[in-house]
């Protein structure tokens, strides 16, 4: 394609002097050719706009709506082992937006009105904590990154702003209240009760992780149990104490090697005589979940690193792990001792300096 320029053209016509303005310009092997502009500027503007046209519009974007998107979502993620709980938070969306809602019209504007409207919901005296209105926002974002991403039937995605969330609740038992509360769990009618919990406090796991253990996921002679399905989707080996194992010795049955290590992947045959348990040992407040805060921080107690309590729990970094720090104050107390002879020996140089300065003094008064 040829340049071209921008050209002014003169003539007389019924005795007046007229003038306009154009250019030719080859074009893909083609001469085009305008003129009668008013200004060089106007004429300059249609060159170039010849020369560099405009991209093309893109195409127009597939409509879906909010009920489509969710229910293309869950085809997708059938195996996602939150699925019945992401299930409940779409019947919430759709009946704040509207199943037929068109996809593109969750804007940020719109989405940040939800969220305000969230964060004046009160239950009782209190207001929705940051995790509850953040859980179904991470829903949402994900959903529409996907469409956006992978499924290409939304052209951006709007902007959304989560609430800022503290490390979360931590409960962890002292060696008294731990023993205190294996004293009641051996009390209730479940038998597996005591032997349940004293695992768990023992091993870290979860309470899917230790219902759901098999007996031939169980390696006594390596001193470990092999976790398949973890709420991080990787597996990994988990070893096992003397108290952990002894748990399992008292379990096992000669010959057995299938079935569930616990009798039940149901925590409804133990909830009732683990409330009773915890009732009656005057914990008030305590989850099944905080004895893996207290495995956690019985660990780095007695000398755990970070690092290795992260591998203990399974987590993918030391972010959740972090709130367990103050409980290991050994690391910073060696790092401050290193500076307990900083002071100690600036006295010590100076002294030397001003023994050679007054050495050097004595020698130039002797001259």
């Amino acid at each position: 394609m040829s340049q071209g320029e921008v050209r002014k053209r003169t003539w007389t016509y019924d005795g007046k002097h007229r003038e306009a303005w154009g250019f030719t310009v080859v074009i893909d092997g083609k001469r085009v050719r305008r003129s009668g502009y008013g200004s060089r500027a106007e004429a300059q503007e249609a060159l170039d706009d010849l020369k560099h046209p405009a991209p093309a519009a893109p195409a127009p974007v597939a409509s879906i709506t909010l009920g489509e998107a969710f229910e293309r979502y869950f085809q997708a993620k059938a195996r996602k082992r939150s699925l019945a709980e992401d299930q409940k938070i779409a019947k919430h969306f759709k009946a704040e937006f509207g199943e037929k809602t068109p996809l593109a019209d969750i804007t940020a504007s719109r989405i940040s009105q939800y969220k305000t409207k969230r964060l004046a919901v009160k239950r009782g005296e209190l207001t929705l904590s940051a995790a509850a209105i953040n859980r179904p926002l991470a829903l949402l974002r994900h959903l529409l990154r996907l469409a956006c991403e992978e499924w290409e039937v939304l052209s951006s995605v709007p902007k959304i702003r989560l609430e800022k969330e503290g490390q979360g609740r931590l409960r962890w038992l002292t060696p008294e209240e731990a023993t205190n509360l294996l004293t009641k769990c051996r009390k209730q009618k479940n038998a597996a009760l005591v032997d349940l919990v004293e695992f768990a406090l023992y091993t870290g796991l979860r309470q899917g992780e230790a219902l759901g253990l098999t007996w031939d996921r169980v390696d006594r002679s390596r001193g470990v149990v092999l976790l398949e399905i973890t709420k991080s989707g990787r597996r990994r080996e988990v070893p096992l104490n003397v108290q952990a194992d002894a748990v399992l010795a008292g379990r096992a049955t000669p010959g057995k090697s299938e079935g569930l290590v616990f009798g039940t992947r149901s925590w409804y045959g133990f909830r009732s005589y683990w409330e009773a348990a915890v009732e009656a040992t005057q914990l008030g407040d305590f989850r099944f979940h905080d004895l893996r805060h207290t495995f956690a921080s019985w660990a780095i107690q007695r000398g755990a690193t970070l690092p290795e309590v992260k591998d203990l729990l399974g987590h993918h970094s030391l972010a959740m792990v972090m709130r367990y720090a103050h409980l290991a104050p050994e690391h910073l107390r060696s790092a401050v001792s290193r500076l307990d002879t900083v002071l100690a020996q600036e006295p010590s140089g100076s002294g030397t300096r001003r023994a050679q300065e007054e050495e050097l003094e004595a020698i130039k008064g002797s001259r």
